[in-house]
Parts: structure tokens; sequence; C-alpha cells
């Protein structure tokens, strides 16, 4: 394997990372492969999601402590917004607009409200991986 190969896998999955929704199209209309897309936005959404675990986790404890410090109240109206979302769709609902709203938000979301659930990650992975399989079946079938 060549080195530029390795780097622009690479770039495309850290592109799948950061804008998830429209990599696809992008990678398709690049010329790529559709199954090399479909790889590297599967792959770059689930090596973010692995990535974001143990950042999200210390992030949401440190907001915590600087919370409590400052004597902050533990609801806002914005927090009870989220609350009411995670109760209204639980952790399904949250991994399937994680394809809308992009890897990091779905991240920060899903491992904030279900990070005790051993669940959590794989069902992440799966509804990515799902979105990828959609977003690069409808590019594909665009340039057609």
């Amino acid at each position: 394997m060549e080195w530029s190969t390795f780097f622009e896998a690479v770039g495309w999955m850290l592109f799948s990372f950061i804008k998830f929704i429209v990599m696809p199209s992008t990678a398709v209309a690049a010329g790529l492969n559709p199954w090399w897309v479909f790889t590297y936005s599967a792959g770059g959404a689930a090596l973010g999601l692995v990535a974001l675990q143990p950042v999200v986790r210390s992030l949401f404890d440190w907001r915590s402590r600087v919370r409590q410090r400052k004597g902050k109240p533990a609801f806002t109206t914005n927090r009870r917004r989220i609350v009411r979302v995670k109760q209204n769709f639980g952790l399904i609902g949250i991994a399937v607009l994680g394809g809308l709203v992009g890897v990091p938000v779905g991240a920060l979301l899903a491992f904030k409200y279900f990070e005790n659930r051993s669940e959590t990650l794989p069902v992440m992975i799966l509804s990515y991986a799902a979105w990828s399989a959609l977003l690069t079946t409808l590019s594909a079938q665009a340039l057609i």
C-alpha cells in the first residue's frame, strides 16, 4: 500500500467524522468507488465515536465540577429540553438523528445520556453504518 493511498483514506475518514452527511456525495463526485466511500464513511464515523467516548466522559465530568464550584443550577431550560428529547426518543432516536446532526453532536448526546449502557457504542456504530450505506447509495444513484 502506498503512503498516498493511506493518507487519502485517512483524509476521507476525517472528513466523514467532521462532516458526515456530505462526505459520501463529495467522495462519489470525486470519483471514488462506492464501496470505498461506504468503507471510509462508516469507518471514519466508527473511529470518531471510539475516540470521542473517553473525551466526552471527561468533558462532562469537568463541566459538572466547574458548575458545582460556581454554584450554578443543575437543571436549566436547555438541559430540560435535552432531557425531554432523551426521554422521548431514547438511544435509538439519538442514533437515528445522529446521521443528520453529525458524529460529534451524536456522540455528545449518546455518551452523555447513555454512557452506562453497554449497547450505546455498538448501536451508534450500526446507525452510522446504515446512514453511510444510505447516503452512499443515494450519491452513487445520482451520478447514474
